[in-house]
């Protein structure tokens, strides 16, 4: 019995592991974000009505100043108040679908919104694998810049979470994910899987961050020397950031 018990742990322990879940081609999404006429969260939906079971999207754009939040945040008591004081600050708050906490965007930010349908019946399983592959993909760009990093929680940093990519400990970018059941096709969800890279301007952010939480009358304060930017490590600003994660994505996940 002993020695059965043993070959069968054998066994366990020699099981390869499953490889990890890898991107599927994508197209790029050539339309404008558009703040003028639309809200965040409708033109996250625009990009997410256009995916099929066959086509998936990337759209990288580079926002305006202002401020990104989920939509629990509307039933904050302060919210209007805040939303129209950072409003006339130059900082006007955006609500968007996926979850998580409070992100400052500026023209020193490069969002990346990954778009794509998947067979299964309950997210919740695979949401690591997901989240995990689009972490994959920022560590290739940002070793790009020679810049190394590591998928891990930075507390203190603006909407910390365990998918964060850190630099030595501190956040360059974040990471979100937002599922929607497909009603035409039983058993496929669309999944928006999100990424805000801080390109340049880390504690310019940070000081974003703050204001709107001191205007939610919030006691939360996050601390710049959590976050670092991609232009502190490497010299590279948004533009280039954008550019050079277009060209990967266009190498790697060909039509």
């Amino acid at each position: 019995m002993l020695a059965l018990r043993l070959y069968f742990f054998a066994c366990l322990t020699l099981t390869p592991p499953e490889p990890p879940m890898t991107l599927p081609p994508l197209s790029p999404y050539t339309q404008a974000f558009d703040l003028t006429n639309q809200s965040w969260s409708d033109n996250e939906s625009r990009l997410m009505q256009q995916v099929t079971p066959e086509r998936g999207l990337f759209w990288i754009h580079i926002p305006p100043k202002g401020i990104v939040v989920p939509r629990k945040y509307r039933s904050r008591p302060l919210f209007r108040q805040a939303s129209e004081t950072l409003a006339a600050e130059g900082m006007p708050v955006h609500l968007r679908l996926s979850g998580g906490g409070v992100v400052p965007q500026s023209p020193h930010t490069v969002n990346l919104n990954l778009a794509y349908s998947v067979a299964t019946d309950n997210p919740f399983p695979t949401a690591e694998a997901h989240y995990l592959a689009l972490c994959r993909l920022l560590q290739t760009l940002f070793n790009r810049f020679g810049i190394a990093t590591d998928t891990q929680t930075v507390t203190g940093s603006f909407c910390d979470g365990r998918f964060n990519l850190a630099a030595n400990g501190r956040k360059i970018a974040g990471t979100a994910q937002f599922w929607q059941r497909d009603k035409t096709r039983p058993g496929r969800y669309t999944i928006l899987s999100h990424a805000v890279i801080i390109a340049a301007q880390a504690e310019e952010l940070t000081r974003q961050a703050n204001r709107f939480e001191q205007a939610l009358g919030s006691g939360v304060r996050y601390l710049p020397e959590r976050t670092v930017s991609v232009e502190a490590l490497s010299g590279a600003g948004s533009e280039i950031v954008a550019d050079e994660l277009n060209t990967l994505l266009i190498q790697t996940m060909p039509v």
